[in-house]
C-alpha cells in the first residue's frame, strides 16, 4: 500500500501522541509513504506556533523528508486540487465543518494522483474511500 502522510499525521508523530504512534505504525507498514511537499510548510508553520526555533523546524522537516518522498505539486496535482478543493468545501458545508483551504486540497489531489490512501485525522478527510484514520 502507497501512504499520503497528511500534516494532520506528521504533527502528532512530532507530538508523540497516541494517533502518532498508529501513524509511525502504519507508515512501517506501507510499501511507500509519500508527503505532499505543501505539508512541510504547513509543519513548519505548526512547529513555529509552538515555540520551536527555526533549527528544531528544520529538524523536524528533516525527519519527515528522511521518512518519506516528498512530492512536488505539478501541473496534473495542481489542476486536480482545483476540483478537489470544490469536493471538500461542498463535504464540508454537509457536516458544518470550516471551510478547507488549498493544502487539503492539494494533499487529496496528490494522494489520488498517485493512487495512495491518505493517512489522516482531519475531519475535512473522513470517510473518503481513500483515507486511512487515526486519531
Amino acid at each position: 500500500m502507497i501512504l499520503t502522510i497528511d500534516t494532520f499525521a506528521w504533527l502528532e508523530v512530532i507530538r508523540g501522541t497516541p494517533a502518532g504512534a498508529t501513524a509511525q505504525s502504519a507508515m512501517l507498514g506501507a510499501e511507500e509513504s509519500l508527503t505532499p511537499s505543501i505539508v512541510l510548510a504547513e509543519v513548519a508553520g505548526a512547529c513555529h506556533r509552538t515555540g520551536l526555533t527555526d533549527d528544531q523546524v528544520a529538524q523536524e522537516l528533516a525527519a519527515i523528508r528522511e521518512a518519506s518522498t516528498i512530492v512536488p505539486i505539478d501541473d496534473s496535482v495542481a489542476i486536480s486540487a482545483v476540483h478537489r478543493l470544490d469536493e471538500l468545501r461542498s463535504r464540508a458545508r454537509q457536516r458544518r465543518l470550516a471551510l478547507p483551504g488549498i493544502g487539503d486540497a492539494l494533499i487529496l489531489a496528490t494522494a489520488r494522483e498517485h493512487r495512495a490512501r491518505l493517512l489522516t485525522g482531519d475531519p475535512h478527510f473522513q470517510d473518503l474511500p481513500e483515507t486511512v484514520w487515526i486519531q
